[in-house]
């Protein structure tokens, strides 16, 4: 950004984008004015150590809170198979790079908090909303322009191995010291309680929660996202 000329900036990210705006927070370099994430990582230890465990939800957590101890227990224990093996057998995947039907099937299969696949990606290439959420701006098209950018640049792979590589939780809590704005989505992974976002961000400019949009949410909800941007931004100009 630096080298673009601009003496100021922010930083934006979700899914893995949203480690990349935590590592940058941490580093905390003095043009970065402040983030906004629509994945925050927000979850204590003590509560990601109980995951870990498989215990039940923590008779003390407050009704939100227990909600996303709920979809966490649901994401760990059934969504999260394929972020398993990129991570830890990246190499075997060549089936992707081999047929665009095995890139597609993989591609296609990845879940959000409403379930696997993502509905919204599900209701636009069928054409009609599955399971009461609809696709939003989405559209057959966009999901084949999505799959065919990595069937053309024969990148499946490589974007597999960032798994391998990432040493970083994105979801245990971000524990960053400068400004955060933080959107949350109503089919993203977990819906990160208020408490445990406050405490995660040291700064926390901006909390909000939107009535529709689930993991994918620049890619749903173009207009809405960006409208959370802005506002979550907003103090900062």
């Amino acid at each position: 950004m630096k080298g673009l000329g601009y003496a100021k900036f922010v930083a934006q990210g979700g899914d893995l984008g949203a480690g990349i705006c935590t590592v940058m927070a941490r580093h905390a370099p003095p043009e970065l004015l402040g983030i906004h994430t629509n994945f925050p990582g927000t979850i204590p230890s003590d509560i990601a150590m109980a995951l870990q465990c498989g215990n039940s939800p923590p008779s003390a957590l407050l009704s939100d809170e227990r909600r996303a101890y709920e979809q966490l227990t649901v994401l760990f224990a059934k969504r999260r198979a394929c972020a398993q093996m990129m991570a830890t057998r990246p190499q075997t995947l060549y089936g992707l790079a081999d047929s665009p039907v095995c890139l597609a099937a993989w591609l296609f299969d990845h879940g959000d908090g409403y379930g696997q696949p993502a509905a919204p990606i599900t209701s636009a290439v069928l054409g009609r909303t599955i399971n009461g959420h609809p696709a939003g701006d989405l559209t057959r098209n966009d999901v084949l322009d999505d799959f065919t950018l990595y069937w053309l640049t024969n990148t499946a792979i490589s974007s597999a191995r960032f798994y391998w590589e990432l040493h970083l939780n994105l979801y245990n809590a971000a524990n960053v010291s400068i400004p955060a704005a933080v959107s949350v989505f109503p089919g993203e992974n977990y819906q990160a309680p208020r408490s445990w976002t406050e405490r995660a961000y040291d700064k926390l400019i901006y909390y909000n929660k939107v009535d529709k949009g689930g993991h994918y949410a620049a890619w749903e909800q173009p207009k809405l996202f960006s409208e959370e941007v802005r506002a979550g931004f907003r103090s900062l100009r």
